[in-house]
């Protein structure tokens, strides 16, 4: 087999894979709504280009020369958006190492399709009807043509750049100190500037550049893209052999952490200990749990100096506090569990035993965001009132809707989360019940603080709400497992075929 025709034969096998996978052929609703909010996306960038336009040009801001220096942030919220729709190939990469391929191309084919992949261009969305509106009036239609070129080459070298960090951070919490000070960098260079005007003008000379076609600008570009795919080369060729061939050396457990205070809620409290070691052995959960955490202190600390912070927002980032957990874990409730489903359908009651587990484990999370708010109770910034009303209410009536999702997910998730996917596993119902448990205080909030005026009065019903809805958890929770116990072959199945 030539190298092209394993380039080839990769890229057949992946295309299968994706099309024979159960959740492709289970949620066809899925993917037309996916398909909806795509369009919807596209078509809100594309307007944030168009009033991007209209703001440079009736505010005098350079033009389109503005749009070169909006680039480095442009690329960060590229980089971020990656993380939420890419995930790592490198586990479908291996069973090819046994075979005798040419050298490097299964290295070559990840990096060629993360090059060609459409996320490359999203981006260009916003660009293009801000180039429309500003380059084309200014220096005609050809000067589009270097102005697209451009700035898509900065999105590739910025897709090879995501690609090399994120084999890196899968490897310890250590190597997201690159990207961060990588962004980070950029932001400090515009420090040494004397004035917004000086920094402008650079990225002005360089946008220039570009459109002009000048050899120069484009050489440093395609060379500053070369050496990142070799770089990006190397690092995943090594660490897919890394992972294939590497026997990992006998170490010190650093999670021997004692969880004997759980021994004396009998079986809640062994499903407890199971919640807690998910959290500590996973990575990819441990580092969605670091993640949420640092955003609830980030959010509090937004709200406590921030002299813009209105009512709206400080409610909404106070909620979201609430919930990020529950969103995170308890939207895909049981998918971790579908690996050993059988033996929890052999065992009285485990089912009913696991739900309750769950519950509290994530009802004790919620102290976390309790403790980081409660300063801004003492500072005078926020009631705490509020706080505990919309504690109540997480641990009540948000955690309610997130725990129905235990009767419909039927996709099992790997145990070794470091290979998973991102959003391959997410389904149509899963978007609806995250929707409806973001929106549900809302309309008491609408009600009683900004139409009434009344804080009171949200308070109130958010509480008496939360309060109904705990005191009744093991009924409703009850109910759930007995759904699933009537569910259980379809449940059974679905985990068993996604394995």
């Amino acid at each position: 087999m030539t190298y092209w025709e394993a380039i080839q034969t990769l890229h057949k096998h992946f295309y299968l894979s994706g099309r024979r996978n159960k959740i492709w052929q289970a949620n066809s609703v899925a993917k037309y709504i996916y398909y909806v909010l795509a369009v919807f996306l596209y078509a809100y960038l594309a307007w944030i280009g168009c009033e991007l336009a209209d703001l440079t040009i009736n505010d005098n801001l350079g033009g389109y020369r503005f749009i070169y220096a909006l680039l480095p942030l442009f690329l960060f919220i590229d980089y971020l958006f990656r993380y939420t729709t890419d995930h790592r190939l490198l586990m479908n990469i291996r069973p090819y190492l046994l075979l005798p391929l040419p050298k490097h191309s299964y290295t070559d084919y990840l990096i060629l399709r993360q090059l060609i992949v459409f996320k490359n261009v999203n981006l260009l969305f916003i660009c293009i009807p801000f180039g429309i509106r500003t380059v084309v009036p200014e220096l005609g239609a050809t000067a589009m043509i270097g102005y697209t070129a451009g700035l898509y080459l900065f999105l590739l070298i910025n897709g090879q750049f995501f690609q090399f960090t994120q084999v890196l951070t899968a490897r310890g919490l250590w190597y997201w100190l690159i990207p961060i000070l990588t962004y980070l960098s950029i932001v400090i260079i515009t420090i040494f500037f004397p004035s917004p005007q000086g920094y402008l003008h650079c990225w002005a000379e360089i946008g220039n550049a570009m459109i002009r076609g000048e050899i120069g600008i484009y050489a440093v570009l395609a060379l500053l893209l070369i050496g990142m795919i070799l770089l990006n080369r190397s690092f995943l060729e090594r660490r897919i052999r890394q992972e294939q061939y590497t026997s990992e050396t006998s170490k010190r457990d650093k999670n021997n952490i004692n969880l004997t205070i759980f021994d004396r809620f009998n079986k809640i409290g062994e499903f407890l200990k199971i919640e807690t070691w998910s959290i500590l052995r996973n990575k990819r959960l441990r580092l969605i749990f670091y993640l949420n955490t640092f955003g609830i202190f980030i959010f509090s600390l937004i709200t406590a100096f921030d002299p813009e912070s209105d009512m709206v927002k400080s409610n909404g980032f106070l909620y979201y506090s609430f919930i990020v957990y529950g969103l995170s874990s308890l939207s895909r409730i049981m998918c971790y569990e579908g690996n050993y489903y059988e033996c929890l359908l052999m065992q009285r009651n485990s089912i009913q035993n696991l739900l309750l587990a769950k519950y509290y484990f994530y009802t004790a999370l919620l102290l976390i965001p309790l403790l980081a708010f409660l300063p801004l109770a003492l500072i005078g910034r926020i009631s705490f009132w509020t706080i505990l009303s919309y504690a109540l209410f997480a641990a009540g009536v948000a955690y309610r809707i997130l725990f129905q999702m235990a009767i419909y997910n039927k996709v099992t998730f790997s145990m070794q989360a470091t290979h998973t996917g991102k959003n391959v596993n997410t389904n149509y119902i899963q978007l609806i019940v995250t929707l409806v448990t973001i929106i549900s205080p809302f309309p008491i909030t609408a009600l009683g603080t900004w139409w009434l005026n009344q804080p009171i009065i949200t308070n109130t019903l958010l509480s008496l709400l939360g309060i109904f809805f705990i005191s009744t958890h093991r009924r409703w929770l009850i109910s759930i497992a007995q759904k699933m116990k009537d569910n259980q072959y379809d449940q059974l199945e679905g985990f068993r075929r996604s394995r």
